[in-house]
């Protein structure tokens, strides 16, 4: 039996679907390894002092018996890069899900070196929002 020559056509699917295939591989180790890159930086000492002072700024009395805030714990399956810059660290407090920070740490760019990790922002879930401020009346009364 003869075999059907290969047709140019043929060869150029073949080519364009390897070049996709690569293109592809290629993003998705990017992707990989950026996550990793912001796992690392979030894991962090610098990140650990960052996010417990902002705890702070939120509760005085913060990770103490005290406090409203008596724990926390990172998201992991939801850290984000920011598209604006910096990574979107969700934190869920007093292992209660329906109490979260998401913080936004980043790093500032001065005469070409990077500076110190800073949250850029952070936002409370209505919930924990409530519970603060009434922890806060409680305090003063």
């Amino acid at each position: 039996m003869k075999r059907k020559p290969i047709k140019k056509r043929q060869i150029l699917l073949i080519i364009t679907g390897i070049c996709l295939l690569w293109i592809g591989g290629t993003m998705y180790m990017d992707h990989l390894k950026l996550e990793e890159e912001m796992i690392q930086v979030v894991n962090s000492e610098e990140a650990k002092k960052v996010l417990e002072t902002g705890l702070k700024n939120l509760d005085p009395n913060a990770l103490t018996s005290e406090g409203v805030i008596k724990n926390y714990k990172i998201d992991y399956e939801n850290i984000k890069r920011n598209p604006m810059g910096g990574i979107s660290v969700p934190l869920i407090i007093n292992d209660n899900d329906k109490l979260l920070i998401s913080n936004l740490l980043s790093r500032n760019l001065a005469n070409g070196k990077l500076g110190e990790l800073k949250i850029g922002s952070s936002n409370t879930t209505y919930e924990l929002h409530e519970l603060l401020k009434k922890g806060a009346e409680d305090s003063e009364e």
